[in-house]
């Protein structure tokens, strides 16, 4: 039976990866720009909280060391000030697209920024992993295996942005 604990569990891997620059990107950022910045609907900041509240539930489930949390949370505040002015390029250029006005240029400045951060989130993902004990990293390789197989129960991924 699928528990509320296990898609905590499950939901591992995905926070690893993403708890830095998706917390990070959603902050808001001071802009010179014209471009106010977006507004999160109540819907998106729920989800965004039990992300956090997931990746925090399973940090505890790996039985992190204070050493190890501290240099998780040293690893992922060097990745988001490392990537704000991508983060917030691309919040200004996702509201262009909401508001149609987005050029093909800027599209592809667009996917630019997404692979760079995405890259980014690599590399902060294997940094992290450098810093779990071997049982800690088959603990979550074993909760990323289970993520991964109850991926589909929650219906089909949405079609991402620009």
């Amino acid at each position: 039976m699928f528990t509320y604990s296990k898609f905590g569990v499950i939901t591992l891997a995905a926070a690893l990866a993403i708890f830095g620059s998706t917390a990070l990107a959603q902050q808001t950022q001071p802009s010179s720009s014209t471009v106010a910045p977006a507004q999160p609907n109540p819907q998106m900041r729920r989800m965004r909280r039990r992300g956090m509240n997931q990746a925090a539930h399973a940090f505890r489930q790996l039985n992190l060391t204070d050493q190890q949390q501290q240099q998780m949370r040293s690893i992922m505040q060097a990745q988001r000030q490392s990537t704000q002015a991508q983060r917030l390029e691309l919040r200004q250029l996702t509201q262009k697209w909401r508001a149609g006005t987005l050029t093909a240029a800027e599209t592809a400045r667009a996917k630019e920024l997404r692979q760079q951060l995405r890259q980014s989130r690599q590399g902060v993902q294997s940094q992290m992993m450098a810093v779990l004990t071997p049982d800690q990293k088959t603990q979550l390789e074993t909760m990323i295996k289970a993520r991964r197989e109850n991926r589909g129960r929650f219906g089909p991924k949405k079609p991402g942005v620009i």
